[in-house]
């Protein structure tokens, strides 16, 4: 992502927006000197959706971890960045992205697909 072109209204305003959805939320830095927002308590924004997988997959039903890892492989992530600016405007696309699929998520169903692709064939 090229930054060298925002402007530092740009930036403050991106900012506001993520710590109004996620109040305390931080520049952080991972162990390869690469930038990201995280929460108040540490998580990383972009990524969250990785957390919320491992919180909700059932391991006692699980005798091997395929599953878990193909659970892992379905959720997209999104790598740091290099500068703090691009580190934030990177969480404000993310967040918008994930709102786009979230609500858009029940529009592209496999039972609504599969009937559609049947009313199509008659």
């Amino acid at each position: 992502m090229n930054v060298e072109n925002i402007s530092k209204e740009r930036f403050e305003k991106a900012k506001k927006r993520i710590i109004k959805k996620y109040p305390g939320a931080k520049t952080a830095v991972d162990s390869y000197g690469k930038y990201y927002v995280a929460t108040a308590n540490d998580r990383d924004i972009c990524n969250l959706q990785i957390g919320q997988t491992i919180n909700n997959y059932d391991f006692d039903g699980e005798d091997d971890l395929y599953g878990f890892n193909s659970a892992l492989n379905k959720v997209t992530t999104i790598p740091h960045s290099n500068t703090v600016i691009e580190a934030w405007l990177k969480t404000e696309v993310a967040i918008k992205s994930y709102h786009v699929v979230s609500r858009n998520n029940n529009k592209f169903s496999d039972d609504k697909v599969m009937k559609k692709m049947a009313k199509d064939f008659e």
